[in-house]
Order: C-alpha cells, then sequence, then structure tokens
C-alpha cells in the first residue's frame, strides 16, 4: 500500500507543478493551497517509504491519494475547479 501511495502523491505533484493557466486569473489563495497540497505529498514520497506508519493508516492514506490524484486528473490540475467542486471554496 506505501508504494500505491507514493505512486499516487508522484501524480500529484507532477500535475501541479505542470499545471499552466492559460489566461484564468490568479488566485493567491489557491496558489497557497497548491503549495500547501504539492510539499505535503513531497513530504509523503519522502518520508513514507523510511517511516511506514501501522497498515490501517496506509491503506487509508492509499485511498485517499489515490481518489485526490483522479480528482486532480480529471479537473485537469486545475485545483480551484476541484475545490469549487467539492463546494470548499465560494464563487465570486
Amino acid at each position: 500500500m506505501i508504494d500505491i501511495a507514493v505512486m499516487a502523491a508522484l501524480v500529484i505533484v507532477g500535475r501541479i507543478l505542470t499545471f499552466q493557466r492559460r489566461g484564468s486569473r490568479y488566485r493567491r489563495g489557491i496558489s497557497f493551497v497548491a503549495w500547501l497540497v504539492t510539499c505535503a505529498n513531497f513530504t509523503l514520497i519522502v518520508k513514507l517509504p523510511g517511516m511506514p506508519p501501522p497498515e490501517p493508516v496506509t491503506t487509508l492514506l492509499a485511498i485517499w491519494q489515490v481518489a485526490f490524484a483522479i480528482l486532480l486528473l480529471r479537473h485537469g490540475g486545475n485545483l480551484a475547479h476541484l475545490l469549487r467542486s467539492l463546494h470548499l471554496t465560494r464563487r465570486h
């Protein structure tokens, strides 16, 4: 399960780093959230293989990472659209 979580974290980091705005407006709050998500996933990539948590935690982490990676890929790497679809941000 650790391998699955690390691979999903690699997909998440890669997709966020390669996102292109293509004319959409810059949002400072979303950029900060993207930075936090990238830092958290990079930490998982580095730390998880060396210090594996107990098995139930690893399974839940792998499920969460895969689900988040799939959602991020479906939204083209656009974290603002992903959060809006989950109703976690308000529309202007």
